[in-house]
């Protein structure tokens, strides 16, 4: 169920190449880094769709729809993202870090 209307662009997205469909509940726990430590649950390409992918409006709109702290969603991108890209790459909700 699409709980926020931010929900339904970043899925869109996140989902555009997907056979099996992502929810914003599966975003949700990814980003709360809900996996317990375990990163065979964190579908890292989902994170990276919503980092990369995704306007950074839309991204903001998940976060503060689902009350998800910039900085948290930060840590999922730090944790999950980051390592598979060139050192020093900038993700546009890393403007909101400062």
């Amino acid at each position: 169920m699409l709980t926020q209307n931010n929900d339904w662009m970043v899925l869109t997205t996140i989902n555009a190449p997907r056979h099996i469909m992502v929810t914003g509940d599966d975003l949700e726990a990814w980003l709360r880094d809900r996996s317990a430590g375990d990163m065979s649950l964190v579908d890292t390409m989902g994170l990276q769709a919503f980092f990369y992918e995704c306007d950074l409006g839309a991204q903001l709109g998940f976060l503060q729809g689902r009350h998800i702290p910039v900085k948290q969603a930060l840590a999922a991108l730090d944790q999950y993202v980051r390592p598979g890209f060139p050192k020093g790459f900038h993700f546009p909700l890393d403007a909101w870090a400062a």
